[in-house]
């Protein structure tokens, strides 16, 4: 901190010390700045590097801007680093983020598929394959369905392919969090009402940018496809929340209404758990309260179809605390980007945490609706993906499409 500005707000410079060089010791030695050091005007907290996300993103991103999308050394490999773990063995760590590990999976599908078996077979080894996961991954990438398919699609790896791969990596559990991100959601799951011992169904609901955006579309064709044919006037510009319901639903209601006790007393509640994860929560809880039709038993109770008894649950944060910014419902508007400047790093820290149990409440659920069209979407389909035993591939835990693509698109497309 240097000062104030015009505004009246603190204004800070950084340090231009190279990585794992320590700025402050320069600073202080310098003939300019040492007299403020020893005045006990400076101030310096250090950290362990991993309760400092500065120096590894330094290091992150010198080492990833050595990898150029689009360049002439389209062939070469994803940057790697070297790291020494706490017990002293070493391992390779690859640098990349979106766009370069998209450009990774394109050029990863020909060599996964046209791979000798024992490449393949090691390969497999690498990702945890037990001796028959092997066999199955060799014959799957060696299938001539999947070598046309990449034959035909250049550079698309096959998502059967990717997805056993997939459910090999989650079931030897390599897909995880740093340690002080996974204490954060465990921390935060602890304070939330929902019983996660039990079954339960969670809905991503996505409204916002995404619908105003990008996915016009379906909302016209869902309001067409009930007979709305004012295209400028519809009754929202999002897809009711009854529509997620519609879709838990499934038609199997109908077995519950038929069924009652003796005497012809009415069948008694079978309780259902129902998370709702969305960027907007105060519409979503609205739209229960009005819901047509229903029994309402308590603000997020209700009973469904005359013996369903549904009960939602809400991330227990703040309401403003939304996943995408911390404005409120307002922060898809114009002025957002004024609102974010606002902001400091922890809340942004804490709103990721909060996005990021949301993630993991949605993964685990016994039945998830949602949809393809945002990147939430296609990464719970991706972390739901688990080996068949019987058959041989993958399974998809239960998941159910509520509007749009009903698959996902291949892995770098």
């Amino acid at each position: 901190m240097v000062g104030k500005g015009p505004d009246g707000r603190d204004r800070t410079e950084g340090s231009d010390a190279p990585v794992d060089r320590n700025g402050v010791e320069e600073f202080c030695r310098s003939q300019q700045h040492k007299k403020y050091c020893e005045s006990g005007q400076i101030r310096a907290l250090y950290l362990h590097e991993n309760e400092s996300l500065g120096p590894a993103y330094s290091k992150w991103k010198r080492t990833a801007q050595q990898y150029k999308l689009g360049s002439k050394k389209a062939e070469q490999e994803l940057p790697e680093i070297t790291c020494t773990t706490g017990d002293g063995r070493e391992v390779n760590v690859v640098v990349t983020g979106g766009f370069m590990l998209r450009d990774y999976f394109r050029q990863l599908s020909p060599k996964m598929t046209h791979s000798s078996p024992p490449a393949l077979r090691q390969w497999a080894a690498n990702l945890g394959a037990t001796a028959a996961e092997k066999n199955n991954f060799v014959q799957l990438a060696q299938s001539p369905q999947i070598r046309n398919r990449n034959s035909n699609q250049s550079g698309t790896l096959s998502n059967d392919l990717f997805d056993y791969a997939l459910a090999l990596m989650i079931k030897a559990g390599f897909l995880k969090f740093q340690p002080w991100i996974a204490r954060d959601v465990e921390l935060l799951l602890k304070t939330f009402d929902l019983p996660l011992g039990e079954e339960y169904t969670a809905i991503h609901v996505r409204r916002g940018d995404k619908l105003i955006e990008e996915a016009r579309p379906f909302v016209t064709r869902y309001y067409q496809s009930r007979g709305h044919t004012d295209l400028n006037n519809l009754p929202t510009n999002y897809i009711p929340f009854v529509h997620y319901l519609e879709r838990w639903d499934d038609g199997t209601s109908a077995n519950c209404q038929s069924k009652s006790s003796h005497e012809g007393q009415a069948a008694s509640s079978i309780i259902h758990h129902v998370y709702i994860a969305t960027d907007d929560p105060v519409t979503v809880q609205e739209e229960i309260a009005s819901l047509p039709q229903v029994q309402h038993v308590s603000p997020n109770t209700i009973r469904w179809n005359d013996c369903h008894e549904l009960r939602f649950y809400f991330n227990p944060t703040d309401g403003k605390a939304f996943h995408l910014n911390g404005d409120g419902e307002q922060g898809f508007q114009p002025n957002h980007q004024e609102a974010a400047r606002e902001e400091n790093c922890s809340a942004r820290y804490q709103r990721n945490i909060v996005s990021i149990a949301d993630m993991m409440i949605l993964t685990k659920a016994r039945v998830f609706i949602g949809e393809f069209n945002s990147n939430w979407g296609r990464f719970i389909r991706t972390m739901r993906v688990r080996l068949d035993g019987d058959a041989g591939l993958t399974k998809v835990l239960d998941t159910r499409i509520a509007w749009g693509p009903t698959s996902a698109r291949a892995p770098g497309f």
